[in-house]
């Protein structure tokens, strides 16, 4: 290859490195204002996040402990979740048989 092709080809993996650092600035820009607006977590935080908190129960043993509540590890650590452990999110609402549809596009 001659030297007049080997500069093309560096500046064109320059360019297109530049254009990949440039995306990821933007992309980092607008993840940090939609946080600051909506309160909502970029998803590779939360995704970091859950890595982290995942590595930190491995690492005491949280994989390995049995789910029986109060059942501790010989270093004495809690089982991190108890079968008998319950999460109630529910929205009671009551439910119309004679409630007004929204017209079907389909027409016989």
């Amino acid at each position: 290859m001659n030297w007049i092709a080997r500069i093309f080809m560096g500046l064109l993996g320059l360019g297109f490195l530049a254009a990949l650092l440039l995306g990821l600035l933007c992309y980092i820009v607008y993840a940090t204002v939609r946080w600051l607006l909506t309160g909502r977590k970029p998803q590779v935080v939360v995704v970091w996040q859950q890595f982290s908190t995942l590595r930190q129960n491995f690492r005491q043993g949280g994989f390995r402990a049995s789910t029986r509540p109060g059942f501790q590890d010989p270093r004495g650590h809690a089982a991190p979740f108890a079968r008998d452990d319950q999460v109630v999110d529910v929205e009671v609402r009551e439910v119309v048989e004679d409630a007004p549809r929204l017209p079907s596009d389909r027409r016989p």
